[in-house]
């Protein structure tokens, strides 16, 4: 680790998580005490920039019964 708290991982793990550089990574502590590093592949606006606008509201009851339907139809 460098004086400014820095670390360098080694290149097979940022192959296996596909780092790039100015990729961004989310760090946590688990229960153990350990570091867990998850790579951040998507951010939230990214993810829903070409979504279509939506029409309509859905209530949770709709929400459940449409779920239903795509389990039952082995879509899930």
């Amino acid at each position: 680790m460098s004086t400014r708290g820095q670390f360098v991982l080694p290149k097979a793990v940022r192959e296996r998580l596909k780092l790039l550089p100015g990729c961004k990574v989310e760090g946590s502590i688990d229960e153990q005490g350990r570091l867990v590093l998850v790579p951040a592949l998507h951010e939230p606006a990214e993810l829903f920039r070409d979504r279509p606008p939506v029409r309509r509201n859905v209530s949770l009851e709709e929400m459940d019964r449409a779920i239903g339907r795509a389990v039952r139809r082995g879509r899930v």
